[in-house]
Order: structure tokens, then C-alpha cells, then sequence
């Protein structure tokens, strides 16, 4: 089944591992995404989360293990603030080297320039992250918090920040951060699914 050849990679920013644990129990709690085989946390040690090369080895270490090598893997990554750096280097390689990138997910990834080789959607504190940030690249469907909340809290309580969904710059739906990750997420995946 196409669902567990598909790896979600969590790539948080700079910060201590404890701020990811709302983001896995929303990973938890969804009844498609708790079905995923692997879902693995890149390493948080020092500048890790800027290499893309060190993120890939995390990964690949882990595939190694659990994944038959004939098995196409496709990756789906959640990258927060500073993680956003590697995981959007990782995704372009990943992308052109190894298989399907079905979707990353910059949440608070300010500055991150991204590939238009892969998808991509943004998640941002504020409005004026979001606008901003689209000069660099706007996602094939957007989030912003309104009202705005502290950067550290879009990843550490998805739950909690209400926003806007955007595409095609109109304002579409109102709902959850972490509800616009499964949502978006879920989707990608069935797309993956009905067309392998």
C-alpha cells in the first residue's frame, strides 16, 4: 500500500526537542497520518537542522532499517523556522536523486527561498510574515495566524492558532494550523495514493 512507502520527516528549528511534542501528538491524533510506517524526527543537535546533507543521512539511516530497498519512498517533511533551510536543500535533492516529494510544509520558514520543483506550503505567525515571504516563492496553498501569535508558538501549539488558509492570494477558509497540516497533508497523500 502506497501509505507506507510514505516517510514524514519532522525537521524543527533550533530549539530543544521538547517544543516538537505538540506537532507529534497532532501527527497522533489524525487518523491517516498516525497510519504512516515512518515518521522520523531529524536530529536536533547544534546547526544539524541547516545541512540538508546531515538531515539526508539521518533519514537514510533510518530507511535503511525498516524500508525494502526496491520500495520507492516517498517524503513528506514538516520544517519549522530554522529546519526549514535543510529540509528545503533536502527536498530539492530528494526530489531529483531519490523519489516523489509530495510536500513540504515551511512553517515559519521566513527568508527560505523555495524550489518551484517542489511543493510546497507556507505556514506563517502573522500576515506579515506571509506577505513577505511570498516574495521568496508563495506555497501552492498558504497559512497565516490571525491573530498574529509568537513565532515559537505555531509549532509548539498548532492546535491553539486560528488563521487563514490563502490560495491564489483570496482568502479561503478559516481554521487550525494544525488542522491545515493534516488536512493538507492527508490530501497530498491520497493523491499518491490513487495515482500509484
Amino acid at each position: 500500500m502506497a501509505l507506507q512507502q510514505v516517510v514524514l520527516l519532522i525537521c524543527g528549528g533550533m530549539h530543544p526537542p521538547s517544543y516538537t511534542g505538540q506537532m507529534l501528538a497532532t501527527i497522533d491524533q489524525d487518523e491517516v497520518l498516525s497510519q504512516l510506517g515512518n515518521v522520523v524526527c531529524a536530529p536536533q543537535s547544534g546547526l544539524g537542522v541547516l545541512s540538508p546533507f546531515a538531515l539526508r543521512q539521518a533519514l537514510e539511516a533510518r530507511l535503511d532499517s525498516t524500508t525494502p530497498e526496491a520500495a520507492p519512498t516517498a517524503l513528506m517533511i514538516w520544517a519549522f523556522s530554522a529546519g526549514c533551510v535543510g529540509a528545503t536543500a533536502l527536498a530539492a535533492h530528494w526530489q531529483r536523486h531519490r523519489g516523489p516529494v509530495l510536500a513540504l510544509f515551511m512553517v515559519d520558514g521566513w527568508g527560505v527561498p523555495r524550489d518551484p520543483g517542489v511543493p510546497t506550503y507556507r505556514l506563517s505567525h502573522d500576515a506579515a510574515a506571509h506577505h513577505t515571504s511570498r516574495w521568496l516563492g508563495a506555497g501552492d496553498r498558504d497559512f497565516y495566524a490571525e491573530p498574529a501569535v509568537p513565532h515559537l508558538t505555531l509549532w509548539q501549539q498548532p492546535q491553539a492558532v486560528t488563521g487563514w488558509t490563502v490560495e491564489q492570494g483570496q482568502r479561503s477558509e478559516r481554521l487550525t494550523a494544525a488542522d491545515f497540516l493534516c488536512e493538507r497533508s492527508r490530501a497530498v497523500i491520497h493523491r499518491y495514493s490513487r495515482d500509484c
